[in-house]
């Protein structure tokens, strides 16, 4: 039996070829290898929560693993499963969900995952959010497998939605092909039919999901998850896109990882220096998941809605940051960690120039990962006001969030200034390489990764008051 171990965790979404099964994650111990056919020792995954939809595709194209074998539990790659791919972790016990009343195959596999994680039994969940639903990033696979639950599975909870890969009003004026506008409709109409919400964004607490302090939750998408488990104090694991199927279709979730209290109990204490802007909160997040991927850190600086946002997404795309806390911002107790970093000025401009890989020149920018919120989009319109773009500026958010702008003064700027701003999407799960775009600039060190990895764009990562340097000029 051929077996591979990997030394350091896999980021499933953009650190495999689904084709062959060879690693391809930048900086990999195992960059190269291949995981088809064998068994694979694996820490932990890391990065996207979309990542369980890769499973199907690997066995789609001849190229899964022959057996998965955890060394912590971990329910994205436990995901696996759903595919036929089995998991192990050692010690594992059995533990049985006695409601009968829900589908067979998914109360096995909430059997299977709870004995291979060690969950202490069972949780009713009161909300999902639902990641893996562009057709970009899931692909024909995952199309496939929706559509065969589509007939026969209904939700029993509140079901919000990851953004999907276009405008769902306004793809052609995107430039998305037709070809990928009739797979993502696919997708948007099996999960309608099953009974999920229409929101279509990667901050669902800030349009109608927004859970309370203690509750328990089963949420994708990794920068919802870290938001909701330090910002609103709810309780939820990083789950995999294919398991928020499980538990939204279930009302069901394991009860271990970041639903237990001790769990959640801060383990590293990060002294940054003087914050600078949005960025620079993007940055320190992203050089601590890299650092400290599986860490409940103690951030010791001050914050609003935009920057707890994004030391969520960045944490969690480069490593697996699930909770963190803030003095005086997170609701969460916080006792004193037992280990602390200090972050120097330097130690963030690296993470500036290892994500940059070209720098002026841009073909477009593009702002919103996660999706801009009500404050973000006021500091943008006061940034634009008395300029023109020169380039194009593409702005993501919600289309709950769009509705309150669209009329307003705010969006009035942002036109004359030469922007687009689109609903229901972001610029990591569309297809930005189809619609002629080579080079992107950001502000998110989440967008800045993917964008590179999974779209296989060149990236320049910058502070918004540099791009409007760079790229606007007065009127």
């Amino acid at each position: 039996m051929r077996e591979i171990r990997l030394t350091s965790p896999i980021s499933w979404l953009d650190g495999i070829d689904l084709r062959t099964g060879r690693i391809i994650q930048p900086d990999h111990p195992q960059r190269g290898e291949s995981i088809a056919g064998k068994v694979v020792h694996l820490p932990h995954s890391v990065g996207s929560t979309v990542g369980a939809y890769v499973f199907f595709s690997l066995k789609k194209y001849g190229a899964a693993p022959l057996k998965i074998v955890l060394e912590e539990p971990d329910s994205i790659t436990i995901s696996a499963e759903l595919a036929g791919i089995p998991v192990e972790l050692k010690g594992a016990r059995e533990v049985k969900l006695e409601d009968r009343d829900i589908p067979e195959e998914f109360r096995r596999y909430l059997e299977r995952e709870a004995s291979i994680s060690g969950a202490e039994g069972f949780v009713r969940v009161s909300s999902v959010h639902i990641s893996g639903v562009s057709y970009a990033t899931i692909g024909e696979a995952g199309r496939e497998w929706l559509e065969e639950l589509r007939g026969r599975v209904r939700f029993r909870v509140l079901a919000t939605t990851n953004p999907l890969g276009m405008d769902l009003a306004r793809w052609r004026e995107m430039g998305v092909p037709d070809s990928f506008a009739e797979g993502q409709l696919s997708i948007v109409e099996s999960l309608l039919t099953m009974g999920a919400i229409p929101s279509f964004t990667c901050t669902p607490y800030l349009t109608g999901n927004a859970p309370h302090y203690g509750e328990h939750v089963s949420w994708g998408e990794s920068s919802a998850v870290a938001y909701a488990n330090s910002v609103l104090g709810a309780r939820t694991n990083r789950e995999g896109g294919t398991k928020t199927i499980v538990s939204a279709a279930t009302g069901y979730t394991p009860l271990y990882g970041r639903h237990l209290e001790a769990n959640r109990r801060p383990d590293l204490e990060v002294r940054p220096p003087e914050m600078r802007g949005l960025s620079d909160y993007y940055a320190l997040a992203y050089l601590i998941g890299s650092e400290y991927p599986r860490a409940v850190p103690i951030y010791h600086l001050k914050g609003s809605i935009p920057e707890m946002k994004a030391l969520s997404a960045a944490g969690a795309a480069s490593g697996s940051i699930e909770v963190f806390h803030v003095p005086g911002i997170t609701p969460n107790p916080t006792d004193v960690a037992g280990r602390e970093v200090r972050v120097t000025r330097e130690d963030l401009d690296r993470v500036y120039d290892d994500l940059s890989t070209f720098e002026d020149g841009t073909d477009i920018v593009v702002l919103g990962c996660p999706h801009l919120s009500l404050q973000e989009f006021r500091l943008i319109a006061g940034m634009t006001s008395g300029r023109r773009a020169l380039t194009k500026f593409w702005l993501y958010t919600s289309r709950a969030i769009l509705s309150m702008i669209e009329r307003s003064p705010i969006m009035k700027v942002l036109k004359r200034f030469g922007a687009e701003v689109w609903a229901d999407t972001c610029m990591v799960v569309s297809p930005l390489e189809e619609m002629g775009v080579r080079r992107v600039t950001t502000n998110s060190a989440k967008a800045a990764k993917y964008l590179r990895t999974l779209r296989g764009m060149e990236v320049e990562f910058l502070d918004l008051k540099e791009i409007m340097k760079r790229y606007s000029r007065p009127e």
